[in-house]
């Protein structure tokens, strides 16, 4: 196997600029910065072999560098997918700064659902690496649209469903723009027989947002218009559980939502996320009375 540092000697050799009489033996720019990345590419790939992957990640850099002074971008975009995915396990913030310009190159070239997937790939690296929600959202909901620009309607409602759990985080705490999204992907799935199944789903996250704002009138609104739009809505345990909620909330009985939240547990298993919102709206009734004392006085 080549020695990666003497394979960086020779892309750098290639790299560096001729002057004088040489030049004219050197060949033109482009194509020398075009065998300085491949140097690079080769020494790149042999750390990654080594498992070296920041010096992996940073020889992928150097490639994609000499590849825009070869004007090659669309080279350039795919090396800088290999550097993000050479610093990913190590460096989620080198990976993702090296994700963000290979998307810039797709985009530019109108290459939309490969930026989509790999703005997709941003968002979970945000997420579940950097733990910097707020860029998981942005990236979640930008991917989500351009699948929508690019027809694809389950992968961009998948994005656009992730960004809407996020705003439910407690750092964050958008109920309504969360529940704007569960409302607005449902409304599109009513003629979708594979996304059908789903409805009540999200019927059920987006009234709970509502009641995480403590907005059951809202909430009720919200149930009436589900059931005018899928009239079986009104046969399922969800709709029997918003409206238990809906009006515990609206007596101000925090027991009475946990009683709701027990018996719908015992059938449907609450996840994560429904638990998150059901902490949120006990917490809005019992904060309720103070609230409302403090607007009297």
């Amino acid at each position: 196997m080549s020695d990666p540092e003497e394979l960086i000697k020779l892309a750098e050799k290639k790299a560096k600029p001729s002057s004088g009489f040489s030049s004219f033996f050197s060949g033109n720019s482009t194509y020398r910065f075009e065998e300085a990345a491949d140097f690079y590419i080769q020494a790149a790939n042999i750390y990654k072999i080594r498992r070296e992957n920041l010096t992996a990640g940073k020889t992928f850099e150097r490639a994609a560098e000499a590849q825009l002074k070869a004007d090659s971008k669309d080279e350039a975009a795919n090396t800088l997918i290999e550097a993000y995915k050479a610093y990913k396990l190590e460096a989620p913030g080198d990976a993702a700064r090296c994700l963000s310009k290979a998307i810039e190159f797709f985009v530019l070239k109108g290459q939309f659902r490969r930026g989509a997937n790999f703005k997709a790939d941003l968002g979970e690296l945000y997420e579940n690496d950097l733990h910097d929600i707020k860029m998981a959202i942005a990236s979640y909901e930008e991917a989500g649209e351009w699948y929508r620009g690019d027809s694809a309607l389950a992968l961009s409602n998948k994005c656009l469903l992730k960004a809407a759990d996020l705003y439910c985080e407690d750092e964050i705490g958008d109920y309504l723009k969360a529940g704007g999204i569960y409302e607005s992907i449902a409304k599109g799935s009513l003629n979708n027989n594979l996304a059908r199944w789903s409805l009540k789903d999200y019927f059920l996250k987006a009234i709970l947002c509502r009641l995480a704002l403590n907005d059951y009138p809202s909430a009720a609104a919200l149930l009436g218009r589900f059931v005018s739009w899928d009239s079986t809505f009104q046969t399922t345990r969800e709709h029997e559980f918003a409206a238990k909620l809906i009006d515990s909330v609206k007596e101000g009985d925090s027991d009475g939502v946990a009683n709701a939240a027990r018996e719908y547990d015992q059938f449907s298993r609450l996840d994560i996320l429904k638990v998150r919102l059901l902490n949120k709206i006990k917490s809005g009734i019992q904060d309720a009375p103070e609230a409302l004392e403090d607007d009297l006085t």
